[in-house]
């Protein structure tokens, strides 16, 4: 009768602890040569967790991560599953093939060795979950990365294939402008309109022309296609700015006209655009010019009280004048230019004072000959630099500047 009753508490109890252990991510055992070949089998990728016995924070992971309910989902269902210590064994191979050099790092991996993804350090639920639906696609395509290029380069141009050769090389952070123009020509109309081509274009597109963004601008009223384009148009500026290219520059303002809702605001931001070409390009000429019609006709008529209570505003204004007017004072000698840039700081200050734009106000007095009222807001740099919590390279600099004005 007492072994009967046992037994019978003992069956629960049993089935809870099963549950339980299935809940989290289900760790594949064998050599690692057999969970590459089980990847290629199943046509998924690996995660793989290299720890050590006395890594706290894998202790964390394998307690309070790898055992969640939804990381288990997520994983078992996507992944084959490895867990080594990288202090015995293959994990010392491992470790040296990959060169890691930190515990815990885990990595999404395919059957041919390729690194997908490397996070290293305790990475929390949330952001381990994220990683993982960045790249559980990845592991539906067929072929390695290797196999689609060569395919590509023999001809091979429907639409499966290019879906599958676009993803994998948005998993080497390469460029598909091009291959997404290449693709729509391949979809129908209602293909076009899926949920699927419409993430592949959000995650892909990088063109100011083409098919592509000639799509993306029939929905450019839509926040998240606006947003997209915007980004785009970014992209395009750094790069432009990056190889010097002024005939880019000229297709980025080309493309924000088109964006944007009024011809005002079009002209306001392509003449930003164009002076913070000119300032980081150095062609201090062309930024001048432009800089002096963008302050005059967008800044300086701006009623300051609209900003004091919009600090975030205010800080975007403030930069904008500040870094114009260091421009000037480290590029130019001329009285003109200097004075110009003046009032440009005056402006920052009524908008708010503060260290950086009270010592370029300092800097340019002193250049136009005004040294003791430089030093004086030299010194009231340095005085809200320390109320600001400045950092000591910062203040060293102050100091210097200040030190070399009184000489």
């Amino acid at each position: 009768m007492n072994k009967q009753i046992i037994y019978f508490f003992l069956i629960p109890i049993s089935i809870i602890t099963n549950d339980l252990v299935a809940q989290g991510i289900q760790w594949q055992t064998g050599s690692f040569e057999s969970i590459l070949d089980k990847a290629k089998a199943q046509k998924k990728l690996i995660y793989i967790d290299i720890y050590t016995t006395w890594c706290s924070p894998c202790k964390q992971m394998d307690a309070e991560v790898f055992t969640n309910p939804t990381v288990g989902k997520l994983f078992n269902e996507n992944f084959i599953n490895y867990k080594i210590d990288g202090e015995k064994g293959e994990g010392r191979d491992l470790v040296d093939y990959f060169e890691l050099d930190s515990y815990p790092t885990s990595m999404f991996i395919d059957g041919d060795w390729n690194v997908v993804m490397k996070l290293e350090g305790f990475r929390p639920t949330e952001r381990l979950l994220e990683s993982a639906e960045q790249v559980k696609e990845r592991g539906k395509i067929s072929g390695s990365d290797d196999d689609l290029e060569q395919a590509y380069s023999k001809g091979k141009r429907d639409a499966p294939f290019l879906y599958e050769y676009i993803k994998a090389r948005a998993f080497q952070k390469l460029d598909n402008g091009l291959l997404l123009d290449e693709y729509l020509t391949k979809i129908t109309a209602e293909q076009l309109k899926s949920e699927k081509t419409e993430k592949l274009i959000l995650e892909n597109a990088s063109l100011l022309r083409g098919r592509t963004f000639e799509y993306l601008m029939t929905r450019k009223n839509e926040l998240i296609f606006e947003r997209k384009i915007k980004g785009i148009i970014s992209q395009n500026l750094n790069k432009a700015v990056n190889q010097k290219n002024e005939k880019m520059l000229n297709e980025v303002l080309t493309a924000n006209g088109r964006l944007s809702k009024t011809f005002a605001e079009a002209n306001e931001w392509n003449t930003e655009a164009k002076m913070n070409y000119f300032m980081l390009t150095n062609q201090p000429e062309k930024f001048f010019i432009t800089a002096d019609f963008f302050m005059e006709t967008y800044i300086l008529k701006k009623n300051i009280t609209s900003f004091k209570n919009l600090p975030e505003l205010s800080d975007v204004y403030n930069l904008k004048l500040r870094k114009a007017a260091k421009f000037v004072v480290e590029r130019f000698k001329e009285r003109e230019k200097l004075e110009k840039a003046v009032v440009w700081i005056r402006k920052s200050l009524e908008i708010e004072e503060k260290s950086s734009n009270s010592e370029i106000y300092s800097r340019l007095l002193f250049t136009l000959g005004s040294k003791m009222e430089a030093i004086r807001l030299m010194d009231r740099a340095l005085e809200l630099a320390k109320k600001e919590n400045a950092n000591n390279d910062y203040l060293n600099l102050l100091n210097n500047e200040l030190t070399n004005m009184k000489r």
